[in-house]
């Protein structure tokens, strides 16, 4: 036979491998088959790998390319355009598209396009004509109250899979984004009278923000705004311009950040920061109103940061004294009564000595 050479008891084949003469030949040769085939398997698998390794950092670099070059014109003091498909389902920032150098809109501006977005107490979202009613579905909610954390601010994709499906596989947590985000813009777009398929939400350089064209009223953003300015005024000596700025401040704290939905983790630490600032802002206005003599309104702020935080004892003592200074005795000691009791409860201890040296005093009936 060509390319098999004889030898004693076996046989060469081309290869040089040895050809074993008799009954156990198959099963030899079908163990280096197996083998073979396992490691073709092997390299196989590997290839893909690569293959697939390859892909993802062609993407990244293409990726890390575009912000490159758009950094490098925003530095010089260029506003891009990105050119998109006009379907409102595309990725693309539907900015417009160019005609011999003329930039034209494709579609057009309704004509007032403000969202008033409330999230200090019940989450509401209005538009000039009506309220939100019911949103498409709560993930698109939720996605809408994440990008109002920063409305004029681009939100990396990445940041969004992670935070609102953290356990979830990538291409499926990419998937649900493109769900919600869909969710978010036709919601928003039932929500203005005239639907012109105006986007609402844009994606550029990988990152979704709300349309800067939107003229966008957030209660949280306006809160923040007059507690700054109220906390620089009071810095500056100018302390009635100040408490107006804390007055206006806690109008706008309706109840806490997102309170209806108070198992978003991701809400978790901004509600409890903007729960320090307002009673901070309430402590400052009952010292102004105790300074004041106006001791109705002391008493007021007093109860609303019990509401809040019933261990303050900073608080009880201010009722006690307010009470005191009104003549009324028994409820300044009731308040003591409180203040023990749920101390006691709360935190398993008594109340601090400044707060009982107090209570002694208010009970011999000294001046407080």
């Amino acid at each position: 036979m060509l390319g098999v050479h004889e030898t004693a008891g076996s046989t060469k084949d081309a290869f040089g491998l040895d050809r074993i003469n008799g009954s156990d030949a198959r099963s030899k040769w079908q163990d280096t088959i197996d083998l073979l085939r396992l490691v073709q398997r092997d390299y196989q698998g590997a290839r893909h790998q690569l293959e697939q390794a390859t892909e993802a950092l062609r993407e990244k670099e293409t990726e890390i390319s575009q912000r490159l070059e758009y950094s490098v014109l925003m530095s010089t003091g260029c506003q891009t355009l990105r050119l998109a498909p006009r379907s409102t389902d595309s990725e693309g920032s539907q900015i417009g598209w160019v005609v011999l150098g003329e930039i034209t809109k494709p579609y057009p501006t309704p004509s007032s396009i403000r969202l008033e977005v409330r999230c200090l107490g019940r989450f509401e979202v209005n538009s000039p004509w009506k309220q939100m009613e019911r949103w498409q579905s709560t993930k698109a909610k939720s996605l809408f109250q994440f990008l109002v954390t920063r409305p004029r601010q681009p939100v990396i994709k990445d940041m969004l899979m992670e935070t609102l499906w953290p356990d979830t596989e990538p291409r499926a947590a990419n998937n649900s984004l493109k769900v919600a985000i869909h969710g978010v813009r036709q919601t928003l777009n039932h929500l203005f009278q005239e639907a012109t398929g105006f986007p609402y939400i844009l994606f550029l350089q990988g990152s979704y923000l709300i349309n800067p064209e939107i003229e966008l009223w957030v209660d949280v953003e306006e809160f923040e705004q007059h507690w700054e300015l109220g906390r620089r005024l009071e810095r500056e000596g100018r302390l009635g311009d100040a408490v107006w700025e804390f007055k206006l401040a806690e109008t706008l704290y309706r109840g806490d950040y997102l309170e209806d939905d108070p198992y978003e983790e991701w809400a978790l630490l901004r509600r409890e920061a903007l729960k320090d600032i307002y009673l901070a802002i309430l402590g400052k206005l009952g010292d102004d109103s105790a300074v004041s003599a106006d001791y109705e309104s002391c008493i007021v702020y007093c109860q609303r940061i019990l509401t809040k935080d019933p261990c303050r004892e900073d608080a009880y003592r201010q009722l006690m004294r307010c009470y005191s200074r009104l003549g009324h005795r028994n409820r300044a000691l009731r308040w003591y009564e409180i203040c023990r009791q749920t101390i006691q409860v709360e935190l398993d201890t008594a109340p601090d000595p400044e707060t009982t040296l107090l209570y002694d005093q208010i009970s011999n009936r000294e001046s407080v």
